[in-house]
């Protein structure tokens, strides 16, 4: 029985079109080395390197701040690439134009839906007022309520305060409606 040893690793060849044919760039785990890369390239494809060069792409440095918590500088963590020169020029293929059998529309709603969340929860941590149509359902219901006021009070006083401005973000009915 032959042992097999599988790679514990994800290796990603990158799409360079500045290059030229004859090099190619891999993006590459961080404790992965020169030696690891052209071991890797000629025992499982065959593929003769001439040179490598590699480096790290740092992240920016970011401000994290949560809800009522400290300050945090964050970076997200690094990427390492490696470029290599081969003996051979490899051409990519063209890039599909025809994008259905891969279910882009599947993905592109779902990049859709990702963003609107992402903006909704932005704009509930930032404290933005709410969309137009609920800001003039708003509108409505405190100019009847001043109305009413002016017209001779109902009760003995009631306050603007007492307009339930979620309901109406809802599309429900002010206290003062009911």
């Amino acid at each position: 029985m032959k042992n097999i040893y599988l790679p514990n690793f994800v290796i990603a060849l990158l799409r360079t079109p500045r290059l030229p044919p004859n090099y190619a760039q891999f993006s590459v785990p961080l404790n992965f080395n020169k030696l690891d890369l052209r071991n890797y390239l000629r025992n499982a494809y065959g593929l003769s390197v001439i040179g490598i060069r590699s480096s790290i792409r740092h992240s920016p440095v970011i401000l994290e701040q949560k809800r009522g918590g400290p300050k945090r500088y964050m970076r997200k963590r690094a990427e390492k690439r490696m470029t290599i020169e081969m003996t051979e020029p490899f051409v990519w293929p063209d890039e599909p134009t025809d994008l259905s059998k891969y279910d882009h529309a599947l993905y592109t709603n779902i990049e859709k839906y990702r963003e609107k969340i992402f903006e909704e929860a932005r704009d509930a941590n930032r404290g933005r007022l709410p969309p137009d149509d609920a800001r003039k359902k708003i509108a409505q219901a405190v100019a009847e309520k001043l109305k009413a006021e002016a017209a001779g009070p109902t009760r003995a006083t009631e306050e603007l305060t007492d307009v339930d401005f979620d309901s109406l973000i809802s599309g429900g009915k002010s206290k003062s409606q009911e």
